[in-house]
């Protein structure tokens, strides 16, 4: 919003003609008393008198026009919104994969959008985990909650289908580096970590199904939408074209096993919010 005012003072010229009539009025009338009166030195005194007094109004009418002053205002508002962003944060890590591949890789600063096919995950693959490891990069300027949401289909019509405490969860190491990015801010990581760890899973010795068994190690623990990290503002008073911003893994495993056959589709979603 722009709000202009003035106020103009026109009055300059007029003060100016003013000084200048009655200066000429007070020179005639001088001449006028010297005609009539006939007294010389008198009379040119007066008249050197009726000059000096009319130079002096005048001078008094040019100096209370030249105080007259022109001012104007310029008052302006704006907003700075909340916001927050999420984008990839670059190419996907694919390890222990049994055919299958990144399909639709991350591309660094681009929507996140990533497809993955992890492969063969029943014991015909040797590996320990089949993991994928997806970079994801996040700037805001205010504080920030990370949360996820995932869903775990499989067409399998038994206990022994891949379920969603099978697929390991957890976000790596959070990075805030670079120029423009607030480097003292502090995050709270509320997942286990790289899910592969031997702290965040094992044989149950009762089944002899591997679990995740760590505090939010698995999608089990993301069937609604729940906070996976949050933190302080991350960028700091700089422009848009800055590339840099707060960067993390998310981290997805399988162990493959004897799960029973078909096929499984896993749906993830991150959101971040600025409360």
């Amino acid at each position: 919003m722009l709000l202009f005012g003035s106020q103009v003072y026109r009055h300059t010229s007029v003060y100016m003609y003013a000084g200048i009539l009655i200066t000429r009025l007070f020179v005639i009338g001088g001449f006028l008393t010297l005609f009539l009166n006939r007294r010389p030195q008198k009379n040119m005194s007066n008249l050197i008198k009726s000059a000096a007094i009319a130079a002096f109004i005048t001078a008094l009418f040019v100096v209370a026009a030249d105080a007259q002053t022109t001012t104007g205002t310029v008052s302006m508002s704006a907003t700075v919104s909340k916001y927050v962003e999420i984008n990839s944060g670059g190419a996907v890590t694919l390890t222990g994969n049994s055919g299958g591949g990144v399909t639709t890789d991350g591309t660094l600063n681009s929507p996140l959008a990533v497809v993955v096919n992890l492969g063969e995950l029943g014991p015909a693959n040797t590996n320990s985990f089949v993991t994928a490891s997806v970079p994801l990069k996040v700037r805001s300027n205010a504080a920030y909650v990370m949360a996820m949401a995932a869903t775990v289909t499989s067409t399998g019509s038994t206990a022994n289908k891949i379920t969603s405490a099978d697929v390991g969860f957890g976000l790596g190491t959070v990075s805030r580096t670079g120029v423009g990015v607030n480097t003292a801010g502090t995050d709270t990581n509320a997942t286990s970590g790289d899910p592969t760890l031997a702290a965040n899973g094992s044989v149950n010795a009762g089944t002899g199904r591997y679990e995740y068994t760590a505090t939010k190690s698995n999608l089990s623990a993301f069937a609604s939408s729940t906070t996976a990290l949050n933190g302080a503002f991350i960028m700091n008073a700089v422009p848009r074209s800055n590339a840099n911003g707060l960067t993390v893994p998310a981290i997805f495993a399988v162990k493959p096993q004897f799960y029973e056959n078909g096929t499984t589709t896993v749906a993830v979603t991150f959101t971040v919010t600025a409360p």
